[in-house]
């Protein structure tokens, strides 16, 4: 656009019409800046950046010339209400939003402006969609978490001889307690469940005193528990534990392995209904997306010391194997 005015400048200062110069100058910046969007960003930490850098993708693969407004409460939620009421002081015309805390902050702005999304586990139970289908109000999005059904077939095909799976989670989290309860309801039919919950980090010195018959440890979505890792790895460790996690960070820290959504996807995906919005679409009437297409990723270290050898089926499809 600025170089078919600079185009048309050139034009008309040769023909030397200079009124009909500013005349197309006021026009071509009318458009330039009708055309540009402003877009707030509130993020709770850096550890959803690559959602972040997805969305921009999305919006930029399209066409879209934006400028945004980014706040991050650098893991401090309670300050994410004031982070959002400066995002609204600037006009933003939409805010992508990163955590189900920074997505409510939005939400509840007194202005109407549109909220876009993701990762949030739970968009129904913590009430930012009436459904997934048509979430009403304001804000639509992606969901973050892997269906339980998928992780429980990916156990499966993992550890084909487990029996026994030992469910590690933070009983105060609540995200953590809808996955255990979804994962229960997927994998009842396939392995023994044990629930491990747990209070607080402290309980994790206890976990030299795990259930003898676990064949395999399942880490649920939770803070507390990605937090600890580093104490979950060296107690399974001691007793040959594999270790499957819900966190792709914990993977190169020592799980055997994990399904897990690619944020980036996730990011490219909210903008594509970033867009429908920009055009005109109610947020409440675009349904809310899910993951539909984890990754794999796999410890090839961790499982050369565990002795089990891994899928050909999985190191086939796996996104990325850590030696």
């Amino acid at each position: 656009m600025l170089k078919n005015l600079i185009g048309h400048f050139v034009v008309y200062t040769a023909g030397i019409n200079l009124p009909n110069v500013e005349n197309v100058i006021k026009i071509e910046l009318r458009e330039v800046f009708c055309a540009l969007h402003h877009i707030g960003i509130l993020q709770l930490t850096q550890n959803l950046d690559d959602a972040v850098h997805g969305f921009k993708e999305g919006l930029a693969a399209a066409g879209l010339t934006t400028t945004f407004h980014y706040l991050n409460a650098d893991g401090a939620a309670g300050d994410l209400p004031l982070l959002a009421s400066k995002l609204a002081e600037q006009h933003v015309e939409l805010i992508f939003a990163c955590s189900t805390p920074a997505a409510q902050a939005a939400v509840a702005l007194e202005d109407n402006i549109p909220v876009v999304f993701t990762p949030v586990f739970d968009p129904i139970g913590t009430g930012l969609a009436i459904s997934l289908d048509k979430p009403g109000g304001k804000a639509t999005g992606v969901a973050g978490m892997v269906p339980a059904a998928a992780k429980a077939v990916f156990i499966r095909e993992l550890l084909p001889a487990a029996k026994t799976v030992g469910i590690l989670y933070h009983s105060g989290d609540s995200n953590a307690l809808l996955e255990v309860n979804n994962f229960n309801q997927a994998a009842k039919k396939l392995f023994t469940l044990i629930e491990l919950p747990i209070d607080k980090p402290e309980e994790l010195s206890t976990l030299d005193r795990l259930p003898s018959q676990l064949d395999v440890l399942f880490l649920p979505i939770g803070k507390i528990i990605e937090e600890n890792f580093a104490s979950i790895a060296y107690y399974a460790e001691g007793i040959n534990l594999p270790v499957i996690t819900s966190h792709a960070p914990n993977v190169p820290a020592g799980a055997l392995g994990a399904l897990v959504a690619n944020h980036n996807t996730l990011g490219r995906d909210c903008a594509v209904k970033a867009i429908q919005i920009l055009n005109g679409a109610c947020p409440g009437n675009i349904p809310v997306g899910i993951v539909n297409n984890p990754e794999i990723q796999l410890n090839a270290f961790v499982a050369a010391n565990l002795a089990i050898e891994l899928p050909q089926s999985l190191l086939a499809k796996a996104k990325e194997v850590f030696e």
